[in-house]
């Protein structure tokens, strides 16, 4: 029986809700006429309700509840993964309003969208039934379908939203086969209610964990379901394509943390080490051949969905330490390289066309700030200290080798010296080429600026005193 205590538990929840409800009210009760000042309000009301998401997920972080009839977990975990996810999606709007007034695509829609695939993402990470975390990980697609044709006159963008679409729906009756094993098993779909079965030797019950896990795969970008990536990344609007390479690979990893914490994938370490390597190999080896930086980052994200694997080969509490501090520093960086991009995309003035790698000669000369903003985010999706992404590789293949997986650290570690190449080679790009002859609009994202610098600080941040994180997940489990 629901209660005023599960209200009180799940604020961040009813805010993110309740404020794309009011988002969609106030695109209606305004004129068209009154156009520009409906989309300014929202604009300010959606960083507000963000803010306060961020607020009141800080006051999850101590406590342990099961609520709303055992369908929804309030606790430590589910607490860091808000916070992340809020304050990823609050980067991606200040990035975004720039963007789609060039684009005059400025629509109150746009923000809605954005706060019901947050509310997925938050279902997904805080379910506590297998049916609550189908409902959210298809809200969040549902959402991510439309916002990657958002741009529908750019064909690019409808191409982009097709194709997700269609794979998208093919591998949710894998996910729902998965359930239905598992509940024709236990006869319960309630993770605890499972777990008091003991159902972990059942052939049917691991069928439908092994269907459930092949979903996310899909979902996070993993060899072999990776085929989907670079198409949907290299369409999707620029600004979107950031929140869906990290916000959205960012729930489907905490939801697997969530979800297999209790579960187990322990049983098959081999398979998620053999995954983990050949999605860290595709990755980072195509990236080396392209020549558009959209589509490089494309295939960028599929080798870091390789890394982060690797965190799942032992789920313990170090393990998944490792990989929560590595999905924080994955939403800075590669979100701050996306919002880059976008900027150079309003400087040339055509979306998508201008994004090859020609087009970032002689940055450094022309927009020095936005180079090294843009340096300083491929260095640490590089993997080079002082930065962020420095650490999150080292507790990452720290967490192999400590449960003797040792030769799948040193694989990592290799194939990421790969990964160094392409970075490097945007960065010689943009400072010891001389300035590519582009249309140049000149720059005014002051938000979009904004964006990228909370993005470097915390690169900064979490680079020079990662106990910034790891204070908070040290007793996650």
């Amino acid at each position: 029986m629901i209660n005023f205590l599960d209200f009180t538990n799940s604020i961040p929840l009813l805010i993110i809700a309740g404020a794309g409800l009011v988002v969609m009210l106030l695109e209606t009760i305004f004129p068209k006429s009154q156009r520009s000042t409906a989309e300014t309000l929202i604009f300010y009301f959606s960083i507000a309700a963000l803010a306060a998401g961020i607020y009141f997920s800080f006051a999850d972080l101590s406590k342990n509840f099961i609520i709303y009839n055992k369908f929804i977990r309030v606790n430590t975990l589910t607490a860091v993964l808000n916070i992340v996810l809020i304050a990823g999606m609050l980067i991606t709007l200040l990035s975004s309003k720039n963007f789609l007034e060039q684009e005059h695509f400025n629509h109150g829609e746009y923000y809605a969208l954005m706060f019901f695939a947050l509310l997925g993402m938050m279902l997904m990470t805080q379910a506590n039934d297998l049916i609550i975390l189908f409902v959210g990980l298809e809200l969040m697609s549902v959402c991510f379908y439309v916002l990657a044709g958002f741009l529908r006159k750019n064909i690019d963008s409808n191409e982009s939203a097709f194709k997700y679409f269609l794979l998208g729906a093919f591998i949710t009756g894998f996910f729902l086969m998965g359930i239905a094993f598992v509940y024709g098993y236990t006869g319960s779909t309630n993770y605890t209610a499972i777990t008091d079965t003991h159902p972990q030797k059942n052939t049917f019950y691991l069928i439908g964990l092994t269907l459930v896990f092949i979903a996310f795969i899909f979902k996070t970008g993993s060899f072999p379901l990776q085929m989907w990536i670079p198409d949907v990344y290299h369409g999707a609007p620029t600004v979107v394509t950031g929140m869906m390479s990290s916000i959205g690979k960012t729930a489907a990893f905490g939801a697997m943390i969530s979800l297999f914490s209790i579960f187990g994938l322990n049983n098959i370490p081999m398979i998620i080490a053999m995954i983990a390597i050949f999605t860290m190999i595709y990755g980072n080896v195509v990236a080396l051949v392209q020549i558009n930086i959209k589509r490089l980052l494309a295939y960028s994200s599929i080798a870091h969905a390789g890394y982060i694997m690797i965190g799942f080969i032992s789920i313990n509490q170090f393990s998944i330490r490792a990989v929560l501090f590595y999905l924080v520093a994955y939403i800075l960086m590669q979100l701050g390289a996306f919002i880059i991009i976008s900027m150079v995309e309003e400087n040339t003035g055509k979306v998508n066309a201008k994004n090859t790698l020609e087009s970032y000669k002689g940055l450094g000369k022309k927009h020095p700030f936005l180079a090294t903003l843009m340096t300083i985010f491929l260095f640490s999706l590089a993997g080079i200290p002082p930065f962020a992404g420095f650490w999150g590789k080292y507790y990452i293949f720290l967490s192999a080798i400590q449960v003797n997986y040792i030769w799948v650290a040193i694989i990592g570690i290799l194939i990421s010296l790969v990964g160094v190449y392409y970075y490097i080679k945007v960065i010689l790009y943009m400072w010891f080429y001389e300035a590519a002859e582009i249309n140049d609009t000149g720059l005014h994202s002051d938000f979009s600026f904004t964006a990228a610098v909370i993005s470097v600080i915390g690169i900064f941040a979490f680079g020079i005193y990662p106990e910034l994180i790891l204070k908070y997940i040290r007793n996650i489990i």
